[in-house]
């Protein structure tokens, strides 16, 4: 049973199931008592990203913290258990006509507590924000056995130290969360989404501010090479492909689809088209970084995040630096406004490892950075992480004090916190 729990080979001893809040408290508490390392667990969907863990003692699988704890509709706030899957929370905001704007892949199986650790966003962050900054507030069992409320359950809240942030994409490594609560969303009443394709990488780049810049703001806008528009949409024909999402009153969303096919049109895109599938388009879009996992096994995924205004020089230099290595082009998509790109490379493991040096130097002059999601086996002990520099020191003098015997997911996170 425990290996449905591997780690890049590694198995954990115990499997840790709690009941409720106060239990996972104090099997955490013991754990602490014992100096006995704990991975946290929800679905598993984001397990693949970090570094291994330096030991793996006990997976502590939170799936049974998975009720509404409170949902007052007309206030548009929620509180709900960490082990709650993101379609769960889905249906039951639908209810009332609202929703959260967490579209992660595998939403059948990811976990609010698993989601918020890894600090994942999708393509709704351009309109929406970051997760952080829609929720309110949480509790977090730390290795003491307290759990610790954070944050507040209104809106507006006072000024002060936002505690229940430091936990979103730390990793596990400070504590475990066990529920949270967010301010929640009106569905828009009608979308439409319009997907333009073009020869030319520049002219694909050069659509995306125009877009961002409408008196409509999309409410994401997507970028996709050849194969990766084919997970979505697979009679697509073209090199790349630029998306843009809309929501709103249905008056303002024809003259949006208008004028993004005018944008597009104006940046020589020679087919725009309206996405008919809306739905199962945009599932399957926010799922390409677990696809790009699970059909190419064997390659070498990575997320590079840059300024807006050099998304471009990052595309252009992604491709550039698997020419020097004399590699395959890698697979491209990117959340474009954002300049949030995750490539694919296919490559031996010399020529791969010199890419990730290369490239990471390079993207450090464009204030850029790189994050490894996925490696194969012969690269798994390369640091998934870049270096963050001074903010370092606060990051492990923040681990040393919640987590003084290192038990929480040791070395998973930067800098072998």
């Amino acid at each position: 049973m425990t290996s449905q729990f591997s780690l890049r080979n590694l198995t954990p001893k115990n499997i840790l199931v709690p009941h409720d809040a106060d239990e996972l408290a104090q099997l955490l508490a013991q754990c602490n008592a014992e100096k006995s390392s704990v991975v946290p667990w929800g679905g598993g969907t984001l397990q693949h990203l970090g570094n291994p863990p330096a030991r793996y003692d006990n997976v502590l699988q939170t799936t049974r913290l998975n009720q509404v704890i409170e949902y007052a509709a007309d206030d548009l706030t929620a509180t709900f258990g960490a082990g709650m899957t993101i379609d769960q929370i889905a249906r039951i905001l639908a209810e009332n006509g609202q929703f959260l704007p967490l579209d992660v892949p595998h939403p059948e199986r990811a976990t609010l507590g698993g989601v918020l650790a890894a600090g994942v966003n999708g393509p709704l962050r351009l309109r929406y924000g970051p997760t952080r900054d829609y929720m309110l507030g949480n509790r977090f069992a730390t290795v003491d056995g307290s759990i610790i409320k954070a944050g507040s359950k209104v809106v507006k809240n006072v000024a002060g130290y936002e505690l229940h942030k430091v936990q979103v994409g730390a990793f596990g490594t400070l504590g475990i969360l066990t529920e949270a609560t967010f301010k929640v969303f009106p569905k828009p009443p009608a979308e439409i989404s319009v997907l333009a394709s073009f020869e030319n990488l520049a002219d694909a780049c050069a659509a995306v501010p125009p877009l961002w810049n409408l008196n409509t703001p999309p409410l994401a806008i997507e970028f996709l090479d050849a194969v990766t528009v084919r997970m979505v949409e697979p009679g697509a024909q073209g090199a790349w492909f630029v998306v843009a999402r809309f929501g709103g009153p249905h008056t303002t969303m024809a003259a949006a689809r208008d004028l993004c096919g005018q944008i597009a049109k104006e940046k020589n895109a020679f087919s725009v088209s309206s996405v008919t599938t809306h739905e199962k388009f945009w599932r399957a879009l926010a799922d390409i970084p677990a696809t790009l996992v699970e059909q190419f096994p064997d390659a070498l995924l990575m997320r590079v995040s840059v300024p807006p205004k050099e998304f471009k020089t990052a595309a252009e230099l992604l491709l550039s630096a698997a020419a020097a290595q004399n590699i395959p082009a890698p697979r491209l998509f990117a959340h474009a406004a954002l300049a949030s790109i995750y490539a694919s490379f296919d490559g031996d493991a010399s020529a791969l490892a010199a890419l990730v040096t290369a490239l990471r130097a390079q993207l450090h002059s464009v204030g850029g950075h790189l994050m490894l999601t996925s490696a194969p086996p012969p690269l798994e002990n390369l640091d998934r992480w870049q270096e963050v520099g001074p903010a370092l020191k606060m990051m492990q003098s923040l681990k040393s004090k919640f987590d003084p015997n290192n038990i929480l997911n040791p070395c998973r996170f930067v800098g072998g916190i």
